[in-house]
């Protein structure tokens, strides 16, 4: 999960990085939040997975 993660933080910055070069900078920018609310929603989910594992 870790890794899909990171992953995603990753596009967010190729996207950050190329949102600075392009043109249409708001579609850029939205992909930015896009895989950076993934990144935060896979960790959001290992934690919350990792906690109901651990009850049983």
């Amino acid at each position: 999960m870790n890794s899909l993660a990171c992953s995603a933080v990753a596009e967010a910055g190729l996207c950050a990085a190329t949102a600075s070069l392009d043109d249409e900078r708001a579609q850029s920018l939205l992909f930015v939040a896009g895989w950076l609310t993934t990144a935060a929603d896979l960790m959001l989910e290992a934690e919350l997975r990792e906690a109901a594992l651990a009850l049983s």
